[in-house]
């Protein structure tokens, strides 16, 4: 059995978190067809969106997601998803401004689309928020 140990600064995606729609199964609040949610979406209007950790950014845009952002750092890959401003594109640190949260993509509303996956498969990214900062803390 191989064990990965992380150690890592870690920083909130938002000054404030209000889960809108959580981690797992839903009904999408578009299509209305059953699906798995990989990520949560956070109550966000128009609000800074922080790095979470530090890595590498890339910026890209899909039908769904919309303006989204991508933040990695080894085994981790973070998405930041229905931005309407990316505010930078390069290496960044843990709690460093990286974009402004909209409603770009197929949303009912505006909000931030936070996911994480960890070896390419998604994992609940408040179980990971929270998991980070009690070793941090």
């Amino acid at each position: 059995m191989r064990t990965t140990i992380l150690l890592f600064m870690l920083a909130l995606p938002l000054r404030h978190l209000q889960v809108t729609s959580g981690f797992g199964n839903r009904v999408h609040p578009v299509t209305r067809n059953y699906q798995f949610h990989a990520g949560v979406d956070l109550k966000s209007n128009c609000d800074t969106v922080y790095a979470v950790i530090d890595g590498k950014l890339t910026a890209n845009y899909d039908t769904k997601l919309g303006i989204f952002l991508k933040l990695t750092k080894g085994p981790l890959t973070i998405t930041y998803g229905h931005l309407s401003q990316i505010l930078v594109t390069d290496s960044v640190n843990a709690g460093e401004a990286v974009a402004i949260s909209g409603e770009t993509g197929r949303v009912t509303g505006p909000h931030l689309h936070f996911a994480v996956q960890f070896h390419g498969h998604y994992i609940d990214p408040l179980q990971f928020l929270v998991k980070g900062f009690q070793m941090n803390h």
